[in-house]
């Protein structure tokens, strides 16, 4: 909310489920020659649509004997992690719109090689303001309402690169979320920016060769493990290494409560994870799709995620790893809330229970003129001090 424009929701407040808008194009000077005619140019507009049809639903049922048996207000409990899910699906839903930004950054704009993810620590940090101000400036874009969107690997940099100086840096985060003010721009800070890790697997893994995403590990095995037997969870290496990859984002995505492809069988060729680690993909709204053709696993997900892998085979492991940052002028992404995240409780008429739903409603675009306004800085989720 801190970044998003939020005005158009007033356009579709009683009914409705698309706001239109034309982005118009920009006139061109020319030289004028005193006595003869300015030759006239035409302008153009592009319509561009935003469209209201993202929903997300929770339900659970508590039963009354639970709820007097139980320490906690279950009722109270459940509805807060409900909203709670829905705000961070708003906040991924806004952050995954970095990809639409015109300009880019990269290690080649921070002093390292271009092409390459932009390698973050105390000495390149400062200079990250510094390209973004220059590809902001060329189009005109305002100086007011500049904010970079960073996340804890970042702004730890940023903390360490101040802590030498003689500078005014808050630790504190007000109620738009912003943590200072430094370089001009408000630091603002997110869990919930995209990431991205490829990992290559062109040969058949090892019985007991590991996988860990965000803390959690996958054991890979050549023989079936009973369900529950670990805290993390297992793929079946049993067939060939194609058939492997495709277990291993079936385990991701069956675990993950929201999409992605599950083709093969929970149990047999693989297993859940525990509730706990079930809760930290979804929150982190992991999802994974393999690839034949490129011997890959791509994984997506939000935050900084930490990745890595004890694979026999030296060739393979991963081979990228990304976050986005995203440094912005204030109101380039446009979000329409139509139905704001909330909880109804009402008595399950066939038990003597409660039933807590929650829904949400939302539409997201970055328009051409937003997209202007944003800069995409790929930052490289691989080196050592990355967790």
């Amino acid at each position: 909310m801190a970044i998003a424009n939020t005005t158009l929701r007033n356009l579709v407040a009683g009914e409705g489920d698309t706001v239109n808008r034309v982005t118009i194009s920009y006139p061109n000077n020319v030289t004028y020659v005193p006595g003869t005619d300015i030759t006239e140019q035409a302008i153009t507009g592009a319509k561009e649509s935003l469209s209201i049809g993202s929903y997300i639903a929770s339900r659970v049922t508590i039963d009354d004997t639970e709820r007097v048996q139980s320490i906690i207000e279950l009722g109270t409990n459940i509805s807060n992690k409900m909203m709670k899910t829905f705000n961070n699906a708003v906040e991924q839903a806004v952050m995954a719109e970095v990809t639409n930004a015109i300009w880019t950054l990269d290690d080649g704009n921070v002093g390292g090689t271009s092409g390459s993810n932009a390698v973050v620590n105390t000495n390149t940090v400062p200079q990250f303001f510094i390209a973004a101000d220059t590809k902001l400036d060329a189009i005109d874009a305002p100086k007011a309402g500049r904010t970079a969107v960073v996340g804890s690997h970042f702004l730890g940099m940023l903390k360490l690169q101040q802590a030498g100086r003689q500078t005014v840096f808050g630790d504190g985060v007000n109620s738009r979320g912003v943590v200072a003010n430094l370089f001009g721009w408000d630091i603002l800070y997110s869990n919930s920016l995209p990431y991205t890790a490829v990992l290559s697997m062109v040969t058949q893994p090892t019985d007991g060769d590991t996988i860990t995403i965000a803390g959690v590990v996958i054991t890979l095995h050549s023989t079936l493990i009973a369900a529950g037997v670990t805290s993390g969870g297992w793929a079946d290496i049993r067939t060939n290494v194609d058939t492997t990859r495709t277990f291993i984002r079936d385990l991701i995505n069956y675990n993950n409560g929201t999409n992605g492809t599950v083709a093969g069988v929970a149990g047999t060729d693989f297993t859940d994870v525990s509730a706990e680690n079930r809760f930290l993909w979804q929150k982190r709204g992991l999802k994974a799709v393999d690839s034949a053709a490129a011997d890959t696993l791509t994984i997506t997900g939000f935050g900084d995620i930490s990745v890595s892998e004890t694979l026999t085979p030296a060739a393979d492991g991963f081979t990228s790893r990304r976050q986005d940052s995203l440094f912005c002028v204030r109101g380039c992404i446009d979000l329409i809330v139509q139905i704001p995240p909330k909880i109804e409780v009402i008595r399950d008429p066939d038990q003597f229970g409660d039933i807590v739903k929650g829904l949400l409603g939302y539409g997201k675009k970055t328009f051409a003129d937003g997209a202007r306004e944003m800069v995409r800085v790929k930052v490289d989720a691989s080196t050592s001090d990355w967790a």
